[in-house]
């Protein structure tokens, strides 16, 4: 019997996790620390796998390595820079576990954060001061399929990851935050970010980590911007606390931000042309499983890596 085979014509898109780190931290039994879903791993890395896991099976296609708070500058600062290629390989091993327990193939994103604090303006330092931290971070992280280069608030940092990443030859993404004048931290406009970074070649540029009505507001022109784009927005209150120096444990999620809620908004960045989308922090595997139940009938759902085999739309 001669059956046809039927062209799939829904536009593709890349599905990130949500806030992992944030995931990871509420999870934890009295872990309070600088280094937040970092140091939960040292003391209860089946936590990480079992957030890692839940993300996986609400659907997520990318999964980050739990290294957001791992960077030279970081684990200088609390005396565990000896550990640094210790926590590393730990985060590869939460990881492959949640991936080998679920069963699903899922890319592994490397994790290029702030060096030194999120939230933060242009640091006083080179660029190749920056860029040799990077390439650090780029060595360890290596057997990633993808890099995410996150949460940047100055381009001097987003160039240098972007420099690092591109060495490694596999398909990245850098994603800005925006403050809510609608700039980066540094002062810097959407614009001039992107300028700085798009001879790199970004698979992706992305706006992340940000109220996700400054996503909604950004989103037309950044799809202007740049030719593949995206948005991942966190939910909470406010990020003053951690922005002046306090603990994450300050930090608090805002209740409108249901997963009904969310999926809307990311329904509305989609029609503006996104093409990347999952969730930052207090984005729940709640938020993200609706959010792929909603999204599944009408986009084809694929992994980061494979948003350079595809076109807008698989018909073209």
């Amino acid at each position: 019997m001669f059956t046809k085979e039927v062209k799939d014509n829904r536009r593709s898109i890349a599905l990130l996790d949500g806030g992992v780190g944030q995931e990871i931290y509420r999870r934890a039994r009295d872990v309070s620390s600088p280094l937040w879903s970092v140091a939960v791993m040292l003391e209860q890395p089946e936590i990480v796998t079992e957030v890692h896991a839940d993300f996986i099976r609400a659907g997520a296609k990318t999964l980050t390595l739990n290294t957001y708070a791992a960077t030279p500058t970081r684990l200088r600062k609390q005396g565990l820079q000896e550990q640094m290629k210790v926590i590393h390989q730990q985060a590869f091993v939460a990881l492959e576990r949640a991936i080998n327990a679920t069963g699903v193939q899922v890319d592994i994103a490397a994790c290029l954060p702030p060096l030194t604090a999120s939230y933060q303006g242009q640091p006083a330092r080179s660029f190749e001061d920056v860029r040799e931290e990077y390439d650090t971070l780029i060595r360890l992280q290596a057997g990633a399929d993808v890099v995410l280069i996150e949460t940047m608030t100055n381009t001097l940092e987003a160039r240098a990851a972007c420099a690092a990443a591109s060495e490694l030859g596999k398909p990245f993404g850098v994603a800005f935050r925006l403050e809510a004048n609608g700039r980066l931290k540094s002062g810097e406009t959407l614009a001039e970010a992107i300028a700085a970074v798009e001879g790199y070649s970004p698979a992706a540029v992305m706006l992340n980590c940000c109220d996700p009505e400054l996503v909604t507001g950004a989103m037309p022109e950044l799809v202007n911007l740049y030719p593949v784009v995206g948005g991942y927005a966190n939910a909470f209150k406010s990020v003053e606390a951690v922005a002046s120096g306090g603990l994450v444990d300050a930090l608090e999620a805002r209740p409108d931000i249901s997963p009904e809620a969310y999926a809307a908004l990311v329904r509305q960045w989609l029609a503006d042309g996104a093409r990347v989308v999952g969730g930052c922090c207090e984005i729940t595997p709640g938020h993200i499983g609706f959010l792929a139940d909603a999204l599944a009938g009408e986009f084809n759902v694929v992994r980061f890596s494979q948003l350079g085999f595809y076109s807008p739309f698989e018909g073209d």
